[in-house]
């Protein structure tokens, strides 16, 4: 008998509790997102790392690179600005990457985010590494995109389809990427920085490329996808990440036989301010 009231008054307990708990959630926050929530323009700093793994189709590992940089939103006049851009390799994918390579270039690149930043002219300082560090910039135009293009739209679990990222982008005259189809659902509402965010899964499936540069030519379809925590409070984004799967024929310099490889990359923007 003991045993039965204690395990009663547990439940009572637990019942209460769990009342309790539903009181204090406000499910109005799921009915749909801030229709006039602003962009705070204070100074916003990311520290954005992209990791490519190289190999064949049947997962043996080449090598790895990855390229890190700092990133600031929120300047004079809508301007954002790259900062400490290294670039570092390794040919054993267990091990930690050695120091980078700082990119001279890099330091204090400023530019107004827009369309006009897949111009080759907007590109013109660029040197060594530059495939890897116009695609940080390109990285960072489409999460801001998906992040607030379609931000008022979104409903609980229904999947929007972004159309206007849709389409052929020239890659600053060495090549193109399509977007076939992006694919933009508000999942749910999660915390990131102490911040009540509105979760947004992004991802989009066989997207064509074609790239020659540098005497390499290469052909293929990318997959990428990720996830968006962006704030209820000030709509700032507050942490994202990108996972991109790429299969490609490939012609390197100097080699007459065209191989078939397969990369993916790793990308984590990490709010630092």
């Amino acid at each position: 008998m003991k045993t039965l009231k204690l395990y009663l008054a547990a439940i009572f307990t637990l019942t209460a509790l769990l009342t309790a708990a539903q009181k204090k959630i406000d499910l109005k926050i799921l009915e749909s997102l801030p229709q006039n929530l602003e962009l705070s323009n204070e100074i916003q700093k990311f520290k954005v790392t992209t990791t490519h793994y190289n190999g064949d189709i049947f997962g043996n590992f080449f090598n790895k690179q990855q390229i890190c940089g700092e990133y600031n939103r929120g300047l004079a006049n809508g301007k954002v600005k790259w900062n400490n851009v290294s670039f570092s390799q390794s040919m054993n994918r267990e091990a930690d990457f050695p120091e980078g390579t700082p990119i001279a270039y890099m330091e204090d690149f400023t530019y107004e985010p827009g369309e006009d930043m897949i111009k080759a002219e907007k590109f013109k300082n660029f040197g060594e590494y530059s495939d890897y560090t116009k695609n940080l910039v390109w990285d960072m135009l489409a999460i801001e995109g998906f992040a607030w293009s379609g931000f008022e739209k979104l409903q609980l679990n229904e999947p929007y389809s972004a159309d206007s990222f849709n389409g052929k982008i020239d890659l600053a005259g060495q090549g193109f990427f399509e977007n076939k189809d992006i694919q933009l659902t508000w999942t749910g509402i999660s915390k990131r920085n102490g911040e009540l965010c509105a979760t947004i899964e992004y991802r989009t499936f066989n997207n064509p490329l074609e790239v020659k540069t540098g005497g390499m030519e290469m052909k293929g379809r990318s997959h990428y996808w990720g996830t968006i925590w962006v704030s209820l409070e000030d709509k700032q984004i507050e942490h994202a990440v990108l996972y991109e799967d790429v299969v490609m024929e490939m012609l390197l310099p100097g080699q007459t036989q065209k191989q078939i490889m397969n990369a993916t990359r790793e990308i984590s923007f990490v709010r630092e301010i």
